[in-house]
């Protein structure tokens, strides 16, 4: 398995066409978990998403220093999920998917994992998008191998998800969330299979860095 983190690869949000915008406000009063002289301007905008009933995006970016982050979150607790889409069909590389700052992304045909890491942002895009976004994580780790076979593996992998992209290669596509945030969202979900996992299989997946739990709790209280 190639196990991959998106460690200092930072992508740009990628918002597609959503329904049931209910607007957008900002707050200033959360301070900067980097520089901490700084505050966070947080803009968010909450959304009504089929399955999850609401979810919030935000953007999150310090007045002081570089530092910006996206996340997405329930307004909602939800139990710990995993989520699985199998790719046959060119079609369904439109399919939706949110995914969370805590979201593994996992593409066994490829034999890679993705999980997150202190670099990791959320983002609401579909099948396609997080192909394009998995491709730069995996040419990082060809950089970083020591190992030839290391660096052969990834640049078939690289290989393999541009044929995915093309509509040439069926994959399947799994995302599992031990917050429960992320999801794949077909318009037919008999395309999806969903699942609720066990404390024990929540327990050993990565989660979001601790300050992103710590700014979602202070955001939920100043917005509730």
């Amino acid at each position: 398995m190639y196990s991959l983190e998106e460690r200092d690869v930072k992508f740009p949000s990628a918002i597609r066409k959503f329904p049931a915008l209910h607007g957008m406000s900002e707050d200033e009063s959360i301070s900067c978990p980097i520089c901490g002289s700084g505050h966070l301007i947080i803009k968010s905008m909450l959304y009504s998403v089929p399955f999850f009933n609401e979810l919030a995006m935000f953007t999150m970016k310090c007045d002081t220093c570089t530092f910006t982050h996206n996340d997405v979150f329930s307004a909602e607790d939800r139990p710990p999920g995993r989520w699985t889409l199998r790719v046959d069909n060119e079609r369904l590389l439109r399919v939706r998917v949110v995914r969370s700052s805590s979201g593994t992304i996992r593409m066994p045909d490829f034999g890679i994992d993705v999980e997150p890491g202190p670099g990791a942002d959320s983002f609401i895009s579909n099948v396609e998008g997080v192909l394009t976004r998995t491709r730069p994580v995996v040419e990082t780790a060809i950089r970083f191998a020591e190992k030839p076979e290391e660096k052969a593996r990834g640049r078939q992998v690289v290989t393999m998800i541009d044929e995915a992209l093309a509509g040439n290669l069926d994959f399947t596509l799994v995302i599992e969330d031990p917050v429960g945030v992320s999801g794949i969202l077909p318009e037919d979900m008999s395309l999806v299979s969903y699942e609720e996992l066990t404390k024990e299989e929540a327990s050993n997946l990565r989660g979001a860095p601790g300050w992103i739990d710590t700014v979602r709790d202070e955001y939920s209280e100043r917005k509730g």
